[in-house]
């Protein structure tokens, strides 16, 4: 599990779950992602196989969760793997600390 996990970190996943999120919106029942696969698909650009191949990678990992059919969230893995991704290439870009 550890080193699907560190492949699904730093891959087209990441920076799909990471424009996932920027699609959310709060609803009464929390932040969802109203959108079905093929509207994904046309959204971010890719194709329908290829965004159901990285939403059943992010679902196995535990980012991603399918609320219902055409319904999704970010879980709070996923939210932190995203938060740890943002730091990461904060320190790569060397803006920590000033530097």
């Amino acid at each position: 599990m550890a080193d699907k996990s560190i492949q699904l970190f730093g891959s087209k996943e990441y920076h799909f779950l990471n424009w996932l999120k920027s699609q959310e919106q709060t609803t009464s029942r929390g932040a969802t992602i109203n959108f079905s696969q093929e509207e994904i698909a046309v959204e971010y650009g890719s194709s329908p196989a290829t965004v159901n191949k990285w939403l059943q990678a992010l679902q196995s990992a535990g980012c991603v969760e399918q609320k219902k059919k055409g319904s999704y969230c970010v879980t709070e893995t996923g939210s932190a793997v995203i938060a740890k991704m943002q730091e990461i290439e904060k320190l790569v870009g060397g803006k920590k600390n000033g530097h």
